[in-house]
């Protein structure tokens, strides 16, 4: 997909606004982080999870999206399919930072900052970093709400097409996500529990895609049931709106605005008291809602399936070591959005 000059009007000139608080917001969160709870306690409740990953993947430019297409992650990042496709080995290290105390008769609070990374072995361009600071507290026993910031800055797309010198000239087209999460969970039963996620983010483009820059909301349940002691299954269902500064710039005919339909069924499965399997399916339905005539963008659908499987082995109680594999497959209408991605990981994890 391409673009073109673009005008400051619309949901642009909001975004625009917003851009030097939402720069500043998560280096504030971490700040408020260090200030939320009493010192005199702190020391006995702070947890470190650290992750390394490596993973070989046969698709460089949908390596990103793939990984997040989960309700818990971003499930609607953009992706672009070039020609070419490289293969590489990756390396996602992470680091998660949480504080729990008791500072009013709610219930626990539950404070986590998480830094994650992708390193390109061969393909340094697609480095980039995710990090998110998100506070849980519980509400009474059964019920705890969730907040969440995930900030994603400067991910690199791919090469594209601009449009807004008019000369459809070769460009790096580069997105900054920030996505703001509620979730409300409450244990409905023994066996059961039930959640509401709402989303809202803004998409951010590099200026020579400016006109794809894209306010969106999402909401929608999820259920877990412990079916017996060894087995546990979810279902998730999320829709989602999105908002491109391009449909009211019909001159550069290049409205990504979108609805998206996503679901997702995951199994966790105890085999023995140190061995789990985590299986998954996935499936996004994006409708691209253009109406500008001659956009590349006006009725193209996109379909993706994505399958995961890992296996994870607990060594110690506070080191895991997992092993997995994920398959991605996305038709369309245009046959040039197509791609497939296959990634496979070994990782080690541990708890501090």
């Amino acid at each position: 997909m391409s673009c073109s000059m673009c005008d400051h009007s619309g949901s642009h000139n909001l975004i625009g606004m917003a851009r030097p608080l939402l720069r500043r917001s998560f280096f504030f969160a971490v700040i408020l982080l260090a200030l939320i709870s009493p010192p005199g306690r702190a020391m006995a409740e702070w947890t470190a999870t650290a992750e390394t990953k490596v993973l070989y993947t046969d698709n460089v430019f949908e390596l990103s999206s793939s990984r997040r297409l989960a309700l818990a992650e971003d499930p609607s990042q953009p992706a672009v399919v070039p020609v070419n496709k490289a293969s590489d080995v990756v390396w996602e290290p992470s680091i998660d930072v949480r504080h729990r105390s008791r500072p009013t008769n709610l219930g626990d609070t539950e404070v986590s900052v998480k830094a994650a990374g992708f390193l390109f072995t061969d393909n340094p361009i697609f480095n980039h970093g995710n990090y998110r600071i998100q506070v849980k507290q519980a509400l009474d026993a059964d019920t705890s709400i969730l907040i969440r910031y995930r900030f994603v800055p400067n991910l690199f797309l791919g090469p594209n097409t601009e449009r807004r010198t008019g000369l459809r000239l070769p460009e790096e087209e580069r997105v900054t996500s920030h996505i703001w999460r509620v979730q409300l969970e409450r244990r409905l039963s023994d066996s059961l529990i039930g959640t509401l996620v709402g989303r809202y983010g803004l998409r951010q483009f590099n200026d020579v895609f400016a006109e794809r820059d894209t306010a969106f909301w999402s909401a929608g349940p999820q259920v877990e049931w412990l079916v017996m002691s060894r087995l546990t299954l979810s279902l998730a269902y999320l829709f989602e709106q999105g908002l491109a500064d391009g449909r009211e710039q019909t001159q550069f005919r290049d409205d990504v605005s979108y609805r998206q339909h996503f679901t997702s069924i995951g199994a966790t499965v105890q085999i023995s008291e140190s061995l789990s399997l985590v299986v998954g399916y996935a499936y996004r339905r994006k409708e691209f809602t253009s109406e500008i005539v001659g956009d590349s963008n006006r009725g193209v659908v996109d379909t993706t399936h994505q399958g995961s499987a890992e296996f994870q082995y607990r060594l110690t109680p506070a080191a895991v070591m997992t092993l997995g594999v994920q398959r991605s497959q996305r038709l369309s209408n245009v046959t040039s959005r197509e791609f497939f991605n296959t990634n496979t990981s070994f990782g080690l994890q541990y708890r501090f």
